[in-house]
């Protein structure tokens, strides 16, 4: 797991992303609704005047977090040559780990539905966050709604 990690805190657990991976961090009063949204989806914002589906972070990794909130927040933006995406964390703290810091703590491949391993100690992991599979699942998810299904 090379790379410094942006990490965010979502309730009780940590997640990342590769820093590289980071298009900006964009302070959102609100998330404009998606006709048909639902899921995972959020709404979608603009960056540098291109359109960004919103993913909510916290209805993916703590749906049943109670302090969830659902306004306005931070909206981090990531993409790769072909992909762009928005991670809404409404207000959740972010941090960083430092690759120094990322080279003493171990790596577990411990891949989720949408993490593809863990790093640091057992008793404080950092999943790191598989954006490009949010990405698929919001594809398929504005594919189905636009087919009416």
């Amino acid at each position: 797991m090379n790379g410094d990690k942006l990490v965010i805190e979502l309730g009780a657990a940590r997640y990342a992303l590769d820093t590289a991976q980071v298009a900006g961090i964009v302070a959102a009063e609100s998330v404009p609704f998606l006709p048909g949204q639902s899921g995972l989806v959020r709404g979608i914002i603009s960056l540098r005047n291109e359109p960004v589906t919103v993913i909510d972070l916290r209805k993916v990794f703590a749906p049943d977090d109670p302090t969830a909130e659902t306004g306005a927040g931070k909206v981090i933006v990531v993409r790769d040559k072909n992909r762009l995406i928005g991670l809404a964390i409404g207000s959740s703290p972010v941090s960083f780990m430092w690759d120094e810091e990322l080279k003493k703590s171990a790596s577990r491949g411990e891949a989720g539905r949408f993490t593809t391993a863990v790093i640091g100690p057992e008793n404080d992991p950092v999943w790191i966050i598989d954006w490009r599979a949010l990405f698929t699942e919001a594809a398929r998810i504005l594919s189905t709604e636009e087919k009416g299904g």
